[in-house]
C-alpha cells in the first residue's frame, strides 16, 4: 500500500494505482495538459471509497510506502482506467515511454514535431 500527499491531503491506495498515478502525472505535465483522475482509496478497514484529482504540470504528487493490516485491496480496475487515460505513457518497440495520442496527418506540422 501506499500513501498518496496531494496538497494538504493523504490518501492511501495501492501500489498498482500509486505507480500509475504517478506515470499519468509525469505524462500530463509533459505536456502541459491539466486533467481530473478518480483514483480508489481505503481508510481504515473500508476499502470502497474515492477520491479526484487535478494532475498535470505544477500538481506536486507524492508517493510513499505504507503499512496494511490482512490483504491489499483489490483497485487493479482503478489502476488499468488511468492506464487507459489517452494521455498515459506507453512503451514504443524502442523502449522509449510516449503518450498515447492519435495523431491524424490533417493536422501534422513538422516544425512542431507532429502536434
Amino acid at each position: 500500500m501506499r500513501r498518496i500527499h496531494y496538497g494538504t491531503g493523504v490518501v492511501l491506495t495501492t501500489d498498482d494505482v500509486a505507480d500509475a498515478l504517478l506515470r499519468l502525472n509525469v505524462a500530463l505535465a509533459n505536456l502541459s495538459h491539466t486533467e481530473r483522475v478518480t483514483i480508489p482509496v481505503a481508510s481504515g478497514e473500508s476499502t470502497d471509497g474515492s477520491v479526484d484529482l487535478i494532475l498535470g504540470p505544477g500538481i506536486a504528487v507524492m508517493s510513499e510506502p505504507a503499512p496494511w493490516h490482512g490483504d491489499e485491496p483489490d483497485f487493479s480496475t482503478g489502476a488499468t482506467l488511468l492506464r487507459m487515460h489517452p494521455h498515459y505513457p506507453y512503451r514504443r518497440p524502442n523502449g522509449h515511454a510516449q503518450p498515447m495520442m492519435p495523431i491524424e496527418m490533417d493536422n501534422w506540422d513538422p516544425d512542431l514535431e507532429g502536434y
